[in-house]
């Protein structure tokens, strides 16, 4: 009676429904979906290894078996080639599988046979657990997306539903975590800070007001906590302002070059036509606007930094990323006694009429703006990926989400009147659409496997977002696709190489920048590229003014800084630093005859080594140069071409990696003579050794004179090179080489040992 019911009854129809709804799902968002098949499988069911089934009780029997999935191109280039597939012969007493290559995943298969009345008692039971958990943020403003009730196990009595009983997760079952984002923020002043140097003219207010997180979701810590999810919000307030909190006075918000030219982060100072690569900043008189400058009709700025810190295992360390917008929006009225329409507000006037636009009696009289900024955090490196959500929410605000009355305002975010066309507050609007697709996003959108699956999530209008992580075993990952060939570009050949230099060999190391994000790309893009290798020391790319006296450490760190921070710098301190400028890399990385040699210059790579990186990074620029060409003619118009930031990490991209990381790993060869291990996990590393018998230690000389007539000028001679052993005695003193050591035998270091394999 089980079998008929499941094959032909009731319990049938509902497994071809659900069919059914998921292909309707896929046709409505076909754009959105293609692609994302992980593989095909085909299992007859009348060659199932019935007689493995185990036994749970009388009523229920479980057959459960792992198969790999294969590529659904395969299938689909022999039907157009009019072959036949048959069943592979390697298997011939199980079912007929459709092996495929190892990126292809596998999928448990699972089949429960149980009576009638059970398989009724525990549909009920899921029914009932999917409608009681449509509960979203706040009771009504939530969808229904909570989690089903799982299937209860063991026999049911007749008219009573199952008790649920909580199944632990299986050794060798494969997990997906939820919550691609882990916090969503909004930054502001707290207040307008004392005043009493102003003189109430318009432009920049003289005051320094202090950050505070004005709205946050989940609401506390706990929140993730009590759901086993071990992560925090850390502390925002001054990294999303590192340049400080400024207010401003006037008729509208401030321009794009009024924010440059006052040393603001300005994202819309890039070039237009880029499709938002960030590959470069431009002056005021270039500037151009940005996607956010248009979608909310002001001056905007996009920025992120990361945050660094040791996990469960210490030898690890786990990075936060906080992606960020910023802009200004009007203070509330009778907030600022130099404003125009102060004494109209506290006599009651037009200005503090209700009914009135909110901010302005729209006349054009000057008033506050105070800066405003919405950021989430993620433990995932997908900064491409959740600068497109944050695009997705200020379009939906300056759209105009519907207000309590059902109506729905329209217009920018901010009028350059100083009028703000919505009815409610920034923080309410983003309120709102935590009550929806934040909400999800944050709890129940799962998050992929490192190297092994791939996740789509959606969010509200537009494609699916794409969210894949790498591997641990290969190269390290990257903040957003692009940032490479971009890192590049703004360093070229010279300020890479010097970058790479005093990385490895543990210096002070300041980069700066008017434009945030270009600092931390750049510090995240050389931190990667130092594999095998990893940054052991204060790792800050982003240093807000109030620590600024974190660049006075006696250990070695990486920072990042606002140019404008810089001014408040002791130059003395900057004497022992090796700083770059990375609007001007030229004038660190050459002699400057007014003022003679940097004050801190760390060894140089050896010459084979520096020489191979910078032709590397030459033809990475024209490989991608011709990319972007490409790409310009197959998205006509432009508009079509989604961000670079969005993207995987082109093949140019991957292929310098994979060059540079070889030439680093040349940088130990032989190492391997000079190891011993007094245990596991202590090793003995023979430093005098190393450092007589390297092979990285010898330079090719070619002969200035020829001894012998027979011998081609081609031949050349080894000799000791000063300048390697200069570098290779700092390097193996190093922790960063010592910490390689260490975890010789861990996961990370697989590529690496392929690597020496390769070039030995």
């Amino acid at each position: 009676g089980g079998a008929d019911r499941t094959g032909s009854g009731h319990r049938g129809d509902y497994v071809e429904g659900a069919v059914r709804t998921t292909r309707s799902e896929d046709e409505d968002d076909a754009a959105g979906s293609e692609g994302l098949c992980l593989g095909t499988l085909s299992v007859p069911i009348h060659r199932l290894e019935l007689t493995e089934a185990v036994f749970e009780g009388r009523e229920r029997a479980v057959l459960e078996r792992w198969y790999q999935l294969d590529d659904p191109n395969v299938k689909r280039k022999a039907e157009n080639d009019g072959e036949e597939r048959g069943p592979l012969e390697d298997d011939a007493d199980g079912p007929t599988l459709l092996h495929g290559p190892r990126r292809f995943p596998h999928v448990q298969l699972e089949i429960t046979f149980a009576a009638t009345d059970y398989l009724d008692a525990a549909e009920d039971e899921v029914h009932d657990g999917a409608a009681g958990a449509d509960v979203g943020l706040g009771g009504e403003g939530g969808l229904s997306r909570g989690p089903a009730t799982p299937v209860p196990d063991g026999p049911a009595t007749p008219g009573a539903a199952p008790t649920p009983k909580d199944d632990p997760p299986k050794a060798d079952e494969p997990e997906l975590v939820p919550g691609v984002v882990d916090f969503v923020t909004v930054i502001g002043a707290r207040d307008i800070g004392q005043q009493k140097n102003d003189d109430g003219s318009r432009g920049w207010v003289q005051s320094t007001p202090a950050c505070a997180t004005l709205e946050r979701f989940p609401p506390d810590d706990d929140f993730h906590v009590n759901n086993g999810r071990m992560t925090g919000l850390p502390q925002l307030e001054w990294y999303c302002f590192p340049e400080g909190c400024r207010l401003w006075r006037g008729t509208r918000a401030p321009t794009a070059a009024e924010m440059r030219e006052e040393g603001v982060s300005v994202s819309s100072a890039v070039a237009a036509g880029d499709g938002g690569t960030g590959r470069g900043t431009a002056t005021a008189a270039e500037h151009r606007p940005s996607r956010f400058d248009r979608v909310l009709g002001t001056a905007a700025s996009f920025s992120w930094f990361v945050f660094s810190s040791q996990g469960t295992d210490v030898r690890r360390m786990v990075k936060t990323y906080c992606t960020l917008v910023r802009f200004y929006v009007p203070a509330p009225t009778g907030v600022d006694p130099t404003q125009d329409d102060y004494a109209q507000v506290l006599m009651g006037g037009a200005g503090n009429q209700k009914g009135g636009k909110a901010g302005n009696d729209g006349g054009g009289k000057a008033r506050l703006w105070v800066p405003v900024g919405i950021c989430m955090t993620t433990t995932l490196p997908i900064v491409g990926v959740v600068e497109e959500i944050l695009l997705r929410i200020c379009a939906a605000m300056a759209s105009g989400p519907a207000d309590d009355a059902g109506t729905s305002a329209t217009g920018p975010l901010t009028g350059t009147d100083g009028s703000s066309t919505s009815r409610t507050s920034v923080a309410s609007r983003v309120h709102g659409l935590m009550q929806r697709d934040l909400y999800h996003l944050i709890v129940n959108a799962s998050t992929p496997i490192p190297g092994v699956v791939n996740c789509s999530v959606p969010f509200l209008d537009g494609e699916r977002l794409r969210i894949s992580v790498p591997p641990p075993s290969g190269l390290p990952p990257l903040p957003h696709g692009g940032c490479v060939a971009s890192t590049c570009r703004l360093l070229g050949a010279e300020g890479l190489t010097l970058l790479l230099a005093a990385a490895l060999t543990e210096h002070h190391i300041l980069i700066h920048s008017s434009d945030v994000a270009a600092v931390a790309m750049v510090a995240e893009v050389v931190t990667a590229l130092l594999f095998p290798f990893a940054w052991q020391h204060a790792y800050i790319p982003v240093l807000p003014r109030d620590v600024l006296e974190v660049l006075e450490a006696p250990y070695p760190i990486f920072v990042g800084v606002p140019t404008v921070n810089l001014k408040l710098v002791d130059k003395s301190v900057l004497s022992e630093i090796v700083v770059v400028d990375l609007d001007d890399v030229a004038s660190f990385t050459e002699y400057d005859p007014r003022r003679g040699a940097r004050a801190k210059v760390p060894p140089a790579l050896p010459a084979s080594v520096s020489q191979s990186i910078s032709k590397a990074v030459s033809q990475l620029i024209k490989d991608d140069d011709e990319l972007t060409r490409m790409m310009a003619k197959a998205y006509w118009p432009q508009a079509l071409c989604r961000s670079t930031r969005l993207e995987q990490e082109s093949l140019p991209e991957r292929t310098f990696r994979i060059h540079v990381a070889v030439q680093i790993c040349s940088l130990v060869r032989g190492y391997q003579e000079c190891l011993f291990f007094v245990s596991a996990s202590q090793p003995v590393f023979n430093r005098d050794r190393f450092l007589r018998q390297a092979p990285a230690l010898f330079e090719d000389k070619r002969p200035s004179v020829l001894i012998d007539s027979n011998i081609s000028d081609r031949i050349s001679q080894r000799i000791l090179s000063p300048r390697s052993k200069k570098f290779l005695s700092v390097l193996v003193n190093s922790q960063h080489f010592h910490h390689l050591l260490e975890r010789l035998s861990d996961e990370e270091t697989a590529l690496f040992h392929e690597v020496m394999m390769a070039i030995e």
